[in-house]
Order: structure tokens, then C-alpha cells, then sequence
């Protein structure tokens, strides 16, 4: 037993077939999806650049 603060989308199947308990849902805001800042576009470390095209794909 404990507790986890988790993205929803990560532990949806568990939520469903009842292995998990969301609690504190009032505390929990509905969020529309992945936020990432980073200084400039300009000279942006590749991994960096590879990392945010992964997040917009996924979205």
C-alpha cells in the first residue's frame, strides 16, 4: 500500500480493472497534455529537439 502521484494515461488499465485507487481527485487538475519549455529554438541541443518532436508525435 502507499501512494503515487502518476500521469493518468500511464496508469489507465490499471484503473479500470481496479488494481489502483485514484484518490485526492479534487487535487488533481485536468490537464490537456504535456507542456515542455526550454530557452530558444535557436541552437537547440539535438537530444533536446529529438526529445520534444517524441513529445508532439505522442500527442
Amino acid at each position: 500500500m502507499g501512494l503515487g502521484c502518476l500521469l493518468e494515461e500511464t496508469v489507465r488499465e490499471h484503473l479500470d480493472a481496479g488494481r489502483l485507487q485514484q484518490i485526492l481527485e479534487s487535487w488533481c487538475p485536468d490537464l490537456p497534455g504535456f507542456y515542455l519549455y526550454y530557452p530558444s529554438r535557436r541552437h537547440l541541443p539535438a537530444k533536446l529537439r529529438v526529445f520534444a518532436e517524441f513529445l508532439r508525435e505522442r500527442v
